[in-house]
């Protein structure tokens, strides 16, 4: 074997490869079934709800986009334009429905509509009005695209935002001295050049809509991922539930592979002078509309729900016995601690690996690496669930319905957000120190650990916390892998939701808000230090 190809078969090529074999391996080994014999489940769910699955699924998400990105896109305009009442607590706050899963919004916001809710005893008791109580009734395909719109638009807020505070004030300005006031700005001038952000921002909302089970579930939209779990838990049609997963699973992966074609497209000049937006003062009724937009959405996504939510922990905490909530407690914190630290060493592994070969291993096993995110956590359930079961077979392993199992559901679930994490703080600090202490005599590995770790410690601690919000907030791949009697927050409040005991499942949705915001917190102060204070 010559030295070229040592030097591209190595230790991080071995393992990289492993890495990508363990997050690909199973979700492709549900695409052969696609070819199975059909069964009497799948003839009639293709004579009868295969079409209404898939209008609703499209219409679901095509709604969602559209009303998450209607929210998106003006509030990040305006907090990073313009100066207002707020906007030092709104720059975060309006980030923050992040923290709340939809599934705990949804119930939340079914209790509040309720006809023993907040909203409809308050206009009885206090008001003398006697509303339709179908006015409020959430329980609708509707009620899902706003819960979904409400608490997913922060994805599109946050990227939409960033993009706009690192372009050119020079294109402000520019249109500012033709005559263009600032709405002419935003539509011809930011909007086009924004896309490539809004589509970013998009795909993760329709990612998160088409992933969802809890609150397609809980309202009774026949959607695919409800569909796949009624297959196969209610008919025990294991084979109609795979087919339907390689439906979604292809769908899908078109619709990522239509996002990343149509990102490759050029958006416009580059500038090579950049610097940020000089906030402008708002003043007369602009100011009063943002205030109106901004203060509005962060009532709706924050302050109202989580109003609620410490409402019915103070008064069904003396009445409810929690005698397990403090190991549900640990058993969530401890799980996402210890599945988000073998992520990013997974994921330091693979980019590492990319950054210092650049070669056709390293790329694909780079983009191997990140396909997961893309892939419904239902899908990911049901074939890591056979994946694992057959290998119990096979070598007798007996891996199938462990904190394994549930370990590796997360890794091919959130490795995306990892990698992309710790690459980028890799483009940040280049290669030129790697090389100097190559030079001196070091090892890969002594470079990685004693010269790159230190200097991207913020980029691997941002990663890190991405990773365990997500892992705290997630539910399908829990509630379906978990070994028997664990128990986590998210899947103990699904239960309490499902036996229409939404009171009694706030301490536990309380418990899942604190422990996602308080990172996002520690995140959103390590990058305002960055950016040097700036709002």
């Amino acid at each position: 074997m010559n030295k070229s190809a040592v030097s591209r078969f190595n230790g991080w090529a071995v393992c990289s490869t492993i890495i990508a074999a363990m997050i690909v391996l199973p979700n492709l080994s549900v695409l052969h079934h696609l070819f199975d014999a059909p069964t009497q489940v799948w003839f009639h769910i293709r004579q009868h709800l295969l079409r209404d699955y898939v209008v609703t699924t499209v219409r679901l998400t095509l709604s969602v986009l559209a009303v998450s990105t209607l929210i998106a896109v003006p509030l990040a305009w305006f907090v990073t334009v313009y100066d207002f009442p707020g906007k030092g607590l709104l720059s975060f706050g309006l980030a923050l429905p992040l923290a709340i899963p939809p599934y705990i919004a949804a119930y939340t916001y079914s209790g509040m509509l309720g006809y023993t809710g907040f909203v409809q005893t308050f206009l009885r008791d206090t008001l003398g009005v006697r509303p339709d109580p179908r006015f409020f009734d959430i329980l609708s395909e509707g009620g899902a695209v706003f819960v979904f719109s409400l608490f997913l638009y922060p994805y599109t807020y946050m990227i939409v935002r960033s993009f706009l505070m690192r372009q050119s004030a020079q294109l402000v300005e520019a249109g500012r001295v033709l005559g263009a006031g600032m709405g002419g700005i935003f539509f011809r001038v930011v909007l086009p050049l924004s896309r490539h952000a809004i589509l970013s921002g998009a795909t993760l909302v329709a990612l998160e809509t088409i992933s969802d089970y809890g609150v397609v579930s809980y309202f009774g939209v026949p959607v695919f991922s409800t569909a796949i779990f009624k297959s196969w838990i209610s008919f025990s049609d294991v084979p109609t539930a795979l087919r339907l997963s390689a439906l979604l699973l292809v769908s899908v992966l078109l619709v990522t592979s239509a996002e990343k074609r149509f990102r490759s497209l050029p958006v416009g000049p580059a500038s090579a002078r950049l610097r940020p937006l000089r906030p402008i003062r708002a003043e007369g009724p602009l100011k009063y509309a943002i205030l109106l937009l901004a203060y509005g959405v962060f009532a709706l996504g924050v302050l109202l729900p989580v109003g609620q939510i410490v409402v019915w922990t103070a008064r069904s905490w003396g009445t409810v016995r929690y005698d397990n909530f403090w190991s549900m407690a640990i058993n969530s914190a401890g799980l996402a601690l210890g599945c988000s630290a073998v992520i990013v060493v997974l994921a330091l592994i693979v980019a590492n690996y990319n950054r210092l070969f650049r070669n056709r291993l390293s790329r694909a096993c780079s983009r191997l690496a990140i396909v997961g995110y893309s892939i419904p956590g239902t899908v990911v359930a049901i074939t890591l669930l056979l994946f694992f079961l057959d290998l119990d077979r096979r070598l007798s392993l007996r891996l199938g319905r462990t904190l394994a199992m549930v370990t590796a559901g997360y890794v091919i679930r959130y490795m995306a957000i990892a990698y992309q994490n710790i690459e980028s703080g890799f483009e940040k600090i280049g290669l030129r120190f790697v090389e100097s202490a190559r030079t001196l005599g070091y090892g890969r590995l002594a470079c990685l650990l004693r010269v790159d770790l230190p200097m991207m410690k913020d980029a691997l601690i941002g990663a890190f916390i991405l990773t365990f919000v997500d892992i705290v907030k997630e539910l399908p791949l829990v509630l379906f892998l978990r070994p028997f009697n664990f128990h986590t927050l998210s899947t103990k409040v699904f239960e309490y939701a499902h036996d229409e005991m939404i009171p009694e499942s706030s301490p536990a949705s309380l418990a899942i808000v604190l422990l996602s915001c308080v990172p996002m917190l520690v995140l959103h102060r390590m990058r305002e230090r960055g950016r040097g204070g700036e709002p």
